[in-house]
């Protein structure tokens, strides 16, 4: 099911380097929480995505300020 995420904080990307940025679904993997945990920091304002092209991305600094806090 696809559907849209309204997000706080989002930013545009004109260009998007794969080792910089993560899917959703990467994210969580990374962090080690569900995908759903991920949407709804995105719709709370907690995180920031990035958008490219239909693509909601998270940067790998955003990635490490939460490992920092999950900590």
């Amino acid at each position: 099911m696809y559907y849209t995420i309204p997000m706080k904080k989002t930013k545009e990307l004109k260009i998007a380097d794969g080792s910089q940025f993560f899917t959703i679904k990467e994210t969580a993997k990374i962090l080690g929480i569900e995908p759903s945990s991920i949407r709804n920091y995105l719709s709370w304002g907690k995180m920031t995505a990035y958008k490219f092209k239909s693509l909601t991305l998270i940067s790998n600094e955003e990635i490490e300020r939460w490992k920092e806090i999950q900590r």
